[in-house]
């Protein structure tokens, strides 16, 4: 009875409002995409995140500033974070083909 009481709870949220499951969402999708950003930057533990959010396909967005290997931060540029083998910034493509990425998964 209680395991049966435990696997309810991780199915439905254990009283949680649609609004606090969708935030926990967002924030584990948010994690994930933070987490694979860091993965393609030089200097992970430099990354610095803002204006995150989730896009209109799941994909988390954002920009994410980092440091080169001079040391330096290279300002912040914009990220899509589809999964680990498709997260792409901006730095990575050229301009046409990442704002035609960005239109289609974040806004």
């Amino acid at each position: 009875m209680l395991l049966a009481a435990v696997i309810s709870c991780g199915v439905v949220g254990c009283g949680k409002s649609a609004a606090e499951q969708q935030r926990d969402e967002a924030a584990t999708l948010t994690g994930l995409g933070e987490k694979y950003v860091k993965e393609k930057v030089l200097e992970p533990a430099s990354a610095q995140f803002r204006n995150q959010f989730i896009g209109k396909k799941g994909a988390p967005c954002g920009e994410v500033n980092a440091k080169d290997a001079f040391g330096a931060y290279i300002g912040f540029q914009r990220y899509i974070s589809v999964a680990r083998e498709l997260t792409l910034l901006a730095q990575d493509v050229a301009p046409a083909e990442f704002e035609a990425s960005w239109a289609q998964l974040c806004r």
